[in-house]
């Protein structure tokens, strides 16, 4: 059995389990799915939150998220980190995975996680970086999940094989392959 434990594109099927990314106004819960407030979308974000307290606890929703923090984006960063607060807080009331978004904010993600201690599994999305953060990630207990960027980029690559098993997932995002290609090439890169 396969895990694509994020994406906005693909489907499960008899042999690949799915995660779907979803927003909380827009929620589809008939297949395994993840809800969460994305940093770039913030606007109606009490309405989001609201929805999201109560689709998170349908029994198809297998994570929070993706939530996190995008120095890049418009939203103010104060806010996001208040919405991401909240979505932890979220995670650890229902026991759920938290599916991240970080753009240039790894460090704040770290201190963030040491403040708050969560007991549940952490998960940055679409990981593409150097070993340096990839060491400070996981030497702080967030696991990685890698997309095509492990397809094409030798640095990803050199990241990749230098991880724990256990430390990583893979997720398709938004690209119409299937994860089983990078189920392939991370297994060629192993052996």
């Amino acid at each position: 059995m396969y895990l694509d434990v994020h994406s906005h594109r693909q489907h499960s099927d008899a042999c690949t389990l799915v995660i779907r990314n979803q927003y909380p106004l827009s929620c589809e819960v008939e297949e395994p799915f993840s809800v969460g407030i994305h940093p770039w979308y913030c606007e109606d974000w009490q309405e989001q939150l609201r929805a999201l307290h109560f689709v998170a606890r349908h029994p198809n929703c297998f994570a929070i998220g993706e939530c996190g923090l995008d120095k890049m984006c418009d939203t103010d960063f104060a806010l996001q980190m208040q919405i991401f607060k909240e979505q932890i807080a979220l995670s650890e009331c229902l026991e759920l995975p938290l599916i991240i978004h970080c753009v240039r904010a790894y460090s704040e993600i770290v201190s963030v996680k040491k403040q708050i201690q969560p007991k549940q599994l952490w998960v940055l999305h679409g990981f593409h970086k150097n070993e340096a953060v990839a060491r400070l990630l996981t030497q702080n207990g967030i696991v990685l999940s890698f997309g095509k960027a492990l397809l094409c980029s030798e640095k990803v690559q050199k990241v990749f094989t230098s991880l724990e098993e256990g430390s990583y997932f893979f997720e398709t995002d938004d690209a119409a392959f299937s994860v089983k290609e990078i189920y392939a090439k991370a297994k060629s890169l192993l052996t």
